[in-house]
């Protein structure tokens, strides 16, 4: 089952990728879950459950940026869970951005995801959008 499961996240991970994530686009990726889903947006918070509110959810990251890619740099499995690293790409306040992820994926039996888990240092996104030190000099 690992190189099928592998394939469910792929097909996934491919659905997100377009110019603006509105409602056609975000209806397209919660295909891919289970009804009773749970995304946690990162890992250590609580997950939005359910494909309404993870829908809801999406639609609303997607007003923040435009021009998503996704590179996909890493795939594995190990019975029903997937392992992704990744990095996501897109144009955020006219900016673009590029940051890396790992995300664990549980598939159920019948091929949904049933739970999502990204983990990522939000402060590779804020630098990159200004928001942050652009780099850390080491100390001596």
């Amino acid at each position: 089952m690992g190189s099928e499961h592998e394939a469910v996240v792929a097909s996934f991970l491919a659905a997100f990728e377009c110019h603006r994530l509105g409602a056609p686009e975000v209806d397209r990726v919660v295909h891919h879950m289970a009804p009773d889903a749970q995304y946690f947006v990162c890992a250590w918070e609580l997950p939005f459950v359910g494909r309404d509110a993870i829908r809801e959810e999406l639609i609303g990251q997607g007003r923040g940026f435009t021009d998503l890619r996704i590179e996909v740099d890493w795939i594995a499995s190990a019975g029903s869970r997937v392992f992704t690293e990744r990095r996501d790409c897109m144009v955020m306040d006219g900016t673009p951005v590029a940051f890396h992820l790992a995300g664990v994926f549980e598939l159920t039996d019948d091929g949904k995801i049933a739970v999502w888990r990204d983990y990522f240092d939000s402060k590779e996104i804020a630098t990159q959008v200004g928001r942050g030190p652009v780099r850390s000099e080491p100390t001596a």
